[in-house]
């Protein structure tokens, strides 16, 4: 939480926030790419990046474009990047449509789940990166993009096998 004094407009960047109509993705890119060793899921929870998006917003977003927490946000593809983007707009205004239904739970693939609904195996709950928050993921299909090889476009994914679930 920030407090702020005088005029809204001119101590909040609405070009940040997700749900605001000059969101500006563009603009969100570029301050990415000035981030550096740092998780996805802790970029998703800086509130000067992607200000409006919450932990569950996180997990679910996360979850939706199958891309591991601890990926560091370098490492992402651009196409994957864009993909998170747009998710992460797109997710918080079915977030706030659902809450104001009463059913927001009732939509949630990821969050508190114990089962991967795409893979049948069980989610792992950690809290990941240095803002410790709870976090639910598949190591099967939320790929971990090399966080070694910094920028190399040659990296794969990984995929960590599992057997199912019974």
């Amino acid at each position: 939480m920030k407090f702020t004094e005088g005029d809204i407009n001119e101590a909040y960047d609405w070009t940040t926030d997700v749900m605001s109509t000059v969101w500006d993705p563009k603009g969100v890119k570029k301050k990415i790419k000035q981030i550096h060793g740092t998780p996805v899921c802790d970029v998703l929870l800086d509130q000067q990046v992607f200000t409006g998006v919450g932990n569950i917003i996180k997990n679910e977003v996360l979850f939706r474009v199958r891309l591991h927490p601890e990926t560091n946000i370098e490492n992402i593809p651009i196409i994957k990047l864009n993909e998170l983007l747009g998710e992460a707009r797109n997710y918080s205004f079915d977030f706030l449509r659902w809450k104001k239904a009463f059913v927001l739970k009732k939509h949630w693939l990821a969050n508190g789940k114990k089962i991967c609904p795409r893979c049948n195996l069980p989610f792992i709950k950690k809290y990941c990166g240095k803002t410790k928050r709870r976090t639910f993921f598949c190591a099967n299909c939320q790929l971990l993009y090399n966080n070694k090889l910094t920028n190399d476009k040659k990296t794969k994914p990984r995929r960590i096998p599992l057997v199912p679930a019974k």
